[in-house]
């Protein structure tokens, strides 16, 4: 068992842990995730196991249902309402794909979220369904009363990200949740960029999906989706197979049958080798536990706000820290961005470049709990301030 002072106070088990702290600082978890060693290791396990035993489902059917139980904690979920997809994107195009739409309908989403979140409802315009964006800012604020204000009697869903991608805003999902549930509108949930870092109130949430590759410290190529139990019968499977019906080992019995769980949607074997590193993530998330794990990131952001402001620079999604989440965002005009980033890149320092929400490129720094103090003072004496204020 480990905790977050002891890992930041010790060197060693940090670096044993998190073998990408011995060459650099990572601060690009909003990204894709460098493996940590428990889970890099169980992949190599099963990998060589696989190579002298054969890959056999079944020698990993508890680690399975054990993984389903732990992704069914994170949300505080029953283990049906829980299926593994191979992308966010996946989920919400099942969604999107299975509802039974009207000619009328209409889906109110942000603009100013990442694709993944935009293109599985903007493919339905082609069976009548009405698009309605939420007007982009340069922070991502998305609101309340921004719903409010679009939802109409014809609104069947509302798909928000927790957080969004570029400035970190994080929604206030309990009271948007409980406003479109009195309303009887469907809410569903791109949460890639808060699972596993940041608690989610799943009271009023009605479909949810995340990949694996960033804060929950995975593996590419597996994600969770979350679908309400009183919905299973609402949202149609839209992918066909043998694993996903209720005589799967009957193999001669054609009984298109669907299972009563949200195993309804993996129609096929999940990969072996990705589903042993969620595992091996999930087991360390919880170990560490998620309201640990929110507190360390609020710390971090307290540390990088102040500072890079107090150096000139404009920093997005900052109306109120505690609706922040890991991703903290920067710009300015008088500091050639690009150049900037590639020096950071040669000091070490492994941050990502965006396109801001206000069409200029930003800096995104997202760090995670095994970030140190020194790291951030570190990264944060290798920005030059500028001139003055945008």
């Amino acid at each position: 068992m480990i905790d977050i002072r002891n890992l930041l106070d010790n060197p060693i088990l940090r670096h044993h842990e998190f073998p990408i702290t011995s060459s650099k600082t990572f601060l690009a978890h909003a990204a894709v995730s460098p493996l940590p060693r428990r889970v890099a290791s169980a992949i190599s396990t099963y990998t060589q196991r696989a190579s002298y035993e054969g890959q056999l489902e079944y020698i990993y059917t508890d680690m399975e249902n054990e993984t389903r139980e732990y992704a069914a904690i994170l949300l505080g979920a029953s283990e049906d309402e829980i299926a593994f997809i191979s992308s966010t994107s996946l989920g919400l195009s099942l969604v999107a794909a299975g509802l039974p739409w009207q000619k009328g309908d209409n889906v109110v989403i942000a603009d100013g979220d990442f694709p993944s979140n935009i293109y599985p409802w903007l493919n339905l315009q082609s069976r009548g369904v009405q698009i309605k964006f939420i007007p982009k800012n340069k922070d991502g604020i998305v609101t309340l009363e921004d719903i409010i204000k679009l939802t109409d009697k014809n609104t069947r869903l509302v798909s928000l990200s927790t957080v969004n991608y570029i400035s970190g805003f994080k929604i206030d999902v309990s009271s948007i949740g409980s406003y479109l549930h009195q309303k009887n509108i469907l809410f569903c949930l791109d949460a890639i960029q808060s699972l596993g870092v940041f608690p989610i109130d799943t009271t009023h949430v009605d479909f949810l999906a995340a990949g694996a590759n960033k804060w929950l410290l995975g593996p590419i190529g597996i994600g969770i989706l979350y679908i309400k139990k009183k919905n299973l019968g609402l949202l149609s499977p839209v992918l066909a197979g043998w694993k996903c019906v209720q005589s799967s080992k009957s193999y001669t019995n054609y009984n298109l049958c669907f299972l009563d769980s949200a195993k309804r949607f993996e129609p096929a074997c999940v990969s072996i080798v990705s589903l042993v590193g969620l595992h091996a993530a999930l087991e360390l998330l919880l170990e560490i536990k998620i309201e640990n794990i929110a507190d360390r990131l609020t710390a971090l952001r307290r540390l990088i706000v102040p500072a890079l402001k107090a150096k000139g620079y404009q920093v997005f999604g900052t109306s109120g820290l505690e609706q922040n989440s890991g991703i903290t965002s920067f710009s300015s005009k008088k500091q050639d961005i690009i150049q900037l980033r590639n020096k950071l890149d040669t000091g070490g320092f492994v941050v990502s470049i965006r396109d801001s929400l206000d069409g200029n490129k930003c800096i995104r720094v997202s760090p995670h709990f095994y970030n140190t103090d020194e790291e951030i003072f570190q990264f944060l004496d290798n920005i030059p301030e500028v001139t003055s204020k945008d």
